[in-house]
């Protein structure tokens, strides 16, 4: 049995009332109670914990044991049933997605150099380079395999898997960008140029996770469009959010390291922000130590405090904010279903997350 983190993952404990146009939070345990449990049972079912060779099954279930929210293929499943379909039609697209997240995860820690995932050291820390590629290569193959057990109608079978090549495609070009700045010792990169990568490397599968969900669920073409633009919208104050956590999280609880984007040189949009507020000697020692890929802590907490004067953190907080404002008045459209309000209530959540 997949091992629960000791937060169990991002949607626990989440529950809300509606007062108005007010939310409040209210303590329940394991709001998505059946969605984690389903996509976990399908992950067993595809890959047997104890298959041979240990070099390929072992290594990814060292992975997949860390644990994980696991948001993407419960929202898969929440816009199924939001438009009034059957979730598990949607169960087959939500574990691919999420063995193809979990396949990323792997490979940009190589990419980006990363020392920790989900507190522990890195796969490639761990067991090497060349076994934490060919793991999530694994993954990726497992991926697929989830898709095309799918029992619906050929059509919409074919249907979903097309969106979510275009989807995996949109992931993979988004992380292009953001190595190819980082190669180039880019930092002629606006705010919009960041939200574009980050609409391929993090929006793009949330997005998809949406739209797809809502596809094997029977949405409509306008109901699909709007469910993927609520997901992308999603995604990015997520991937914001993530940023934030970055910089200024409690390491125990974000479970990485923190500060890590400074070390790995990410363009971020509180980066962008004060590069375009700082005095010139500051942003001098901004660039410079980005691109130093420096792990002291003394270096990096200077970046920090300099964000901090400028305000640039709050900044990329209201930006999230309202991204996800913006994210749900196309929900309200959707059915009055226990589902909506859910996704409504996770979106809010999101942004104020701590892991």
């Amino acid at each position: 049995m997949l091992r629960e983190r000791t937060n169990k993952n991002i949607f626990s404990c989440i529950f809300f009332k509606r007062e108005r146009t007010k939310v409040s939070y209210m303590v329940i345990s394991d709001l998505p109670g059946s969605y984690r449990s389903e996509i976990d049972k399908e992950i067993r079912k595809l890959i047997p914990r104890n298959k041979n060779p240990w070099e390929v099954y072992g290594i990814i279930w060292d992975f997949l044991e860390r644990g994980g929210k696991r948001f993407r293929p419960a929202l898969c499943l929440l816009c199924a049933e939001s438009v009034r379909g059957k979730r598990e039609d949607a169960l087959p697209a939500a574990t691919c997605i999420e063995l193809f997240h979990n396949f990323t995860l792997i490979h940009d820690d190589i990419e980006d150099d990363s020392k920790m995932r989900r507190g522990k050291p890195c796969l490639h820390i761990m067991h090497g380079l060349p076994l934490a590629i060919n793991a999530g290569d694994g993954l990726f193959m497992m991926s697929w395999k989830a898709i095309l057990e799918s029992r619906l109608p050929v059509r919409k079978q074919l249907e979903v898997q097309e969106r979510l090549h275009r989807t995996f495609t949109a992931v993979l070009e988004g992380q292009a960008v953001e190595l190819r700045w980082l190669r180039e010792k880019r930092w002629n990169i606006t705010e919009e140029n960041y939200l574009e990568m980050a609409r391929g490397k993090t929006g793009a599968l949330i997005a998809g996770s949406c739209e797809v969900g809502g596809l094997a669920g029977g949405a409509s073409a306008a109901q699909a469009k709007m469910l993927y633009e609520f997901g992308m919208a999603v995604g990015l104050a997520f991937q914001v959010q993530d940023d934030i956590l970055n910089l200024v999280g409690k390491e125990e609880e974000y479970k990485k390291e923190i500060g890590g984007d400074i070390t790995e040189g990410k363009r971020t949009l509180m980066v962008l922000h004060t590069l375009k507020k700082a005095a010139p000697e500051e942003k001098q020692y901004i660039i410079k130590t980005l691109d130093s890929h420096t792990g002291r802590q003394e270096e990096i907490g200077k970046v920090v405090a300099i964000m901090e004067k400028y305000g640039s953190i709050a900044y990329a907080k209201r930006i999230a904010k309202k991204m996800v404002v913006d994210a749900k008045r196309g929900v309200m459209a959707l059915p009055a279903t226990q589902a909506r309000e859910r996704l409504l209530a996770l979106a809010d959540f999101l942004i104020e997350r701590k892991v």
